[in-house]
């Protein structure tokens, strides 16, 4: 989602028979600004980064569906535009499918019988141990200074036998480009999301780590670097990245319009093909 968004209002949660309020979140560096659901082209980049992302998560997610019933109980944290919630529903038709969302604006949940959504600030929502056997967040802990806490909390939602999947983005075969002005904003995306407590290299480094720290076994990592200069989805997306995102990044100083303008004008070059980012997919299972 490479952003969450803007509104945060907690919704009930039933425990015992009583009805209970989820505790108000800290403060989201991303509530205003490039990357929040106010913006006019926030839905039209997040759809970008389905296009982009989707084939690579949606086989993730099917081969951990082969050991699951029909009736699997799912939770997608951070819906973004929904097409991973949408694709669960499908999947598991017998099943049940939350999906949450700190602004459902982009989620209805009118698209299937089995799905429901929920908006609620993914860092401080309280669910029921051992109640899904799927949870599933992409481009979502990249941002969250949280990250591990909440990596723990989800793992503890599983039931026995069943699956997490992280996904995140990271930067290693952006930054290193050998052209100058690609690495550059590359750079100055990184510093921008440092910036607003998020880590690009989290990914990298901790995924596999940590999902064993919370308690999970058979353990698995794939690793997809996507291209740029083919005029494919992954070019399509930072197209619009940059002409929504890019003005922040100028505005902190963390590039020049000069240098956002040299990076997009590579696109246009007959021989520039470059690699863009790196998708790390990470999952692991609860023991039965």
């Amino acid at each position: 989602m490479l952003g969450l968004a803007p509104r945060f209002r907690p919704f009930p949660e039933v425990k015992d028979g009583e009805m209970t309020q989820q505790p108000t979140a800290p403060a989201d560096q991303y509530s205003e600004g490039a990357m929040s659901h106010d913006v006019p082209t926030e839905l039209r980049r997040l759809q970008l980064l389905e296009e982009q992302l989707d084939p690579v998560t949606l086989a993730v997610l099917a081969d951990r569906a082969v050991s699951l019933p029909d009736s699997a109980r799912c939770l997608e944290l951070g819906g973004g535009a929904g097409s991973v919630s949408r694709w669960m529903a499908r999947r598991f038709p017998a099943g049940h499918v939350t999906t949450v969302d700190v602004d459902a604006a982009f989620l209805d949940a009118g698209w299937a019988p089995n799905l429901e959504v929920r908006e609620a600030d993914v860092r401080v929502i309280d669910l029921p141990e051992g109640s899904f056997d799927l949870v599933h967040a992409r481009a979502l802990f990249m941002h969250l200074p949280e990250r591990e806490e909440l990596l723990k909390r989800a793992a503890s939602w599983l039931a026995p036998g069943g699956w997490l999947v992280v996904e995140d983005l990271a930067m290693f075969p952006f930054d290193s480009s050998p052209h100058p002005a690609w690495a550059r904003v590359a750079k100055a995306l990184t510093a921008l999301v440092e910036s607003q407590g998020g880590d690009l290299g989290w990914s990298r480094r901790r995924q596999p780590a940590a999902l064993a720290e919370a308690g999970l076994t058979d353990l698995g990592l794939a690793v997809n670097v996507f291209t740029i200069g083919d005029g494919g989805p992954t070019e399509r997306f930072w197209r619009a990245f940059l002409d929504q995102v890019g003005p922040a990044m100028i505005a902190k100083g963390f590039v020049t319009a000069e240098e956002i303008g040299a990076a997009l004008k590579l696109f246009g070059e007959p021989w520039f093909a470059d690699a863009s980012e790196a998708f790390i997919s990470a999952w692991g299972r609860r023991p039965s």
